[in-house]
């Protein structure tokens, strides 16, 4: 039996997960989760004339944070709610039967956010939803500011948010991007700690925020392992 929680996190682009919840997927790999992400296209379409690059930069942010990259080969900016999205998502559900799975926000207003991410968050979620084995599953924070993300899930990351830096830093591609430089993704940590303690603010900390979709506990002890206990980021509960 696992000790730790498997994780899979379904993205459309690369560097999709890094921006939303890298800070968490580097804790969990350090705590002894065994982490994939699922990057649904290559991202070869992004406005940046260095777009190929993107998987390569992809595959170097997983391996500094410790987490092993999926890459699928839909068309970016066409990913679509049919039948083989489903399908192929699905099959990696069921070939890593993870116990959490987070994926894109997906927005009632469809044009508050990219295509793709809605499509992406839309299938992910339905099927994960389904599946026995999902214990948890988790909206992750939009690049941008999207009607209805309300976060009710906090999660501090000021141990790995260096990790997280350094992975989204390999993304040289979409360094011009306003969302990609590094004050802002502080800025961003800052502000979801000051919401996760909003009367009691922790100077110098960063946090990353999810939406919970749905929760499953036969053990009390694994959500204690997810949130760390005490405010101390994510953490493998060794005594369990």
């Amino acid at each position: 039996m696992r000790s730790a929680p498997s994780v899979l996190a379904i993205f459309a682009h690369p560097d999709d997960a890094e921006l939303s919840c890298f800070g968490t997927l580097a804790a969990l790999a350090a705590a002894g989760s065994e982490v994939h992400v699922l990057t649904l296209t290559t991202g070869a379409r992004s406005v940046s004339p260095l777009a190929a690059d993107r998987v390569r930069e992809a595959t170097a942010a997983a391996a500094l944070v410790g987490v092993t990259l999926i890459v699928e080969d839909f068309a970016d900016g066409r990913v679509e709610t049919v039948g083989e999205t489903f399908t192929v998502v699905e099959r990696h559900l069921r070939e890593l039967r993870p116990d959490v799975v987070v994926t894109h926000y997906s927005s009632p207003h469809f044009g508050d956010d990219h295509q793709d991410h809605q499509v992406t968050g839309r299938v992910a979620t339905t099927l994960a939803k389904r599946m026995s084995f999902v214990r948890l599953v988790l909206h992750a924070e939009p690049p941008v500011v999207v009607s209805g993300f309300t976060p009710n899930l906090f999660v501090n990351v000021t141990e790995t948010v260096e990790k997280k830096l350094a992975a989204i830093a390999q993304y040289q591609s979409e360094a011009a991007k306003p969302y990609m430089r590094e004050e802002a993704v502080l800025a961003r940590g800052r502000f979801w700690a000051m919401q996760a303690k909003f009367y009691d603010p922790e100077e110098g900390n960063y946090y990353e925020s999810f939406q919970l979709v749905k929760a499953r506990m036969t053990n009390p002890g694994f959500l204690l392992g997810l949130t760390g206990g005490h405010d101390r980021g994510v953490r493998r509960d060794r005594s369990a």
